[in-house]
């Protein structure tokens, strides 16, 4: 079994669902749900991927905080190593409130430890242990953002593999991309993120791009599925329709039944993708990022229906 380091933002996820209407300023919404859950990308894609039966550890940064306290413990129900998670008590555990209309999404995220976390809580030596190393909501965490380079470099040298998913760049500047690209062997960037990155209007014309920069590029595309790039030519992997409940992690998901289905299964990327598929459309069955603890057997059974 392939160890993966999954390094990365640690806040908890308010979940207010089903909301009348779109959040309105100076008035009152009521909703119908209310939940308190483990957030962070990156956390939801070590849940993930752990949930399909991988081994799966982390690195962050946790306030000395009842939330700190509640995401630590949630991390190890899931089975993941926490021994590299720090706290700090300089600030509170990172917060993202939720607010769920129908079939969007408005967050409002809190950043405490998220922007705290940086370089200096990072053993290089401690990982030489891991064969993979995933990063992700990097433009989020302010502290550790000069820092991703090195981990990249890090482990391109000691031939450990790698994947990155740089979540939203506010402002759109995608700073140190041209450093990561190259050092990335996966990149797994959304629609909306692989058309402001490459600046172009059109998804297929985006990962063709990125296929010039990095090793592996998937572009997670919602309703379209996904885009890879293999054999010289961008091929569209079908998504799975499903009567969707909250798509919060819905692409932190689809990063962990991907790397799960090309690191413990030994898959080609196509078919990888459409395993990736699945555990996203399967997770947009539950509230919360989290909810689904989609096992592998889960997977099968749901893309045989």
């Amino acid at each position: 079994m392939k160890n993966v380091l999954f390094i990365g933002e640690i806040n908890v996820d308010i979940m207010m669902g089903g909301l009348e209407s779109f959040p309105v300023r100076d008035r009152e919404i009521i909703c119908s749900s209310f939940e308190i859950t483990m957030g962070s990308s990156t956390a939801i894609c070590a849940c993930a991927y752990a949930s399909l039966g991988g081994s799966a550890s982390f690195m962050g940064l946790a306030g000395n905080d009842d939330y700190g306290d509640f995401m630590v413990k949630g991390l190890n129900e899931f089975g993941i190593n926490t021994d590299l998670v720090r706290r700090t008590g300089s600030v509170k555990t990172g917060i993202t409130l939720n607010l769920i209309y129908e079939s969007t999404r408005t967050q409002v995220t809190y950043s405490g430890t998220i922007a705290e976390f940086s370089g200096d809580c990072i053993d290089f030596d401690a990982l030489k242990g891991f064969d993979h190393i995933h990063i992700a909501s990097p433009y989020l965490q302010k502290g550790f953002l000069d820092d991703v380079t090195a981990v990249l470099t890090f482990a391109h040298n000691e031939n450990i593999t790698t994947s990155l998913d740089p979540q939203w760049c506010s402002g759109e500047s995608w700073t140190h991309l041209d450093e990561w690209l190259p050092l990335a062997d996966y990149f797994f960037p959304n629609r909306d993120e692989a058309l402001s990155l490459t600046k172009t209007s059109d998804p297929v014309r985006a990962c063709a791009e990125l296929a010039r920069r990095t090793a592996c590029p998937v572009v997670k595309a919602g309703n379209m599925g996904a885009l890879i790039f293999l054999f010289g030519t961008v091929r569209t992997i079908p998504a799975f329709t499903v009567d969707i409940v909250d798509t919060t992690g819905a692409g932190d998901s689809f990063d962990a039944g991907f790397l799960y289905a090309v690191l413990e299964k030994g898959i080609g990327r196509d078919q990888a993708a459409t395993f990736a598929n699945a555990v996203a459309a399967r997770s947009c069955r539950f509230i919360g990022g989290v909810n689904a603890r989609s096992s592998f057997d889960d997977i099968q059974r749901f893309m045989g229906e």
